[in-house]
């Protein structure tokens, strides 16, 4: 049936669940993982920017090493499991996209990932990755709660 599930990871609690039943899924149909995180842009917009914030380089790997906390969970949760996993970051203004381009370049089948609840003012004006996400794959995709 699956055979490469793409986990999309942020810092939002909903990523733990879709962690746990992505790889007891992958684990019950060995299957394989990949999780990945969608890191934003880093727009430099001029000089008071430039006082506030460090250099773009030491930027990234701040960024880098974000990725790697977030990714700890998921790499530990499919250790114990037995499922093989990988990982990996790609920089996005628009995480919906790049999660949509990650799953088809890394030829998953699946996408589980987690819903964030929000409801009234805060999706309209935050909006629905997830949402974003159904809209613009062909691929399956596991909205996890």
């Amino acid at each position: 049936m699956f055979t490469h599930i793409l986990i999309p990871i942020d810092d939002d609690p909903g990523s733990r669940r879709a962690i746990e039943v992505g790889v007891a899924l992958a684990r019950k149909i060995g299957a394989r993982v990949t999780g990945f995180h969608a890191m934003m842009e880093f727009n430099r917009a001029g000089i008071v920017e430039e006082l506030l914030e460090p250099p773009p380089a030491e930027l990234r790997v701040l960024a880098q090493a974000h990725a790697d906390k977030l990714f700890a969970p998921l790499q530990r949760e499919a250790e114990l499991a037995g499922v093989p996993c990988d990982t990996f970051v790609k920089r996005s203004e628009h995480p919906h996209e790049a999660i949509v381009t990650a799953a088809q370049r890394a030829r998953c089948d699946l996408i589980v990932m987690a819903s964030h609840g929000r409801r009234g003012i805060a999706r309209l004006v935050l909006g629905s990755q997830t949402q974003q996400v159904l809209n613009h794959t062909g691929i399956c995709v596991l909205v996890v709660r």
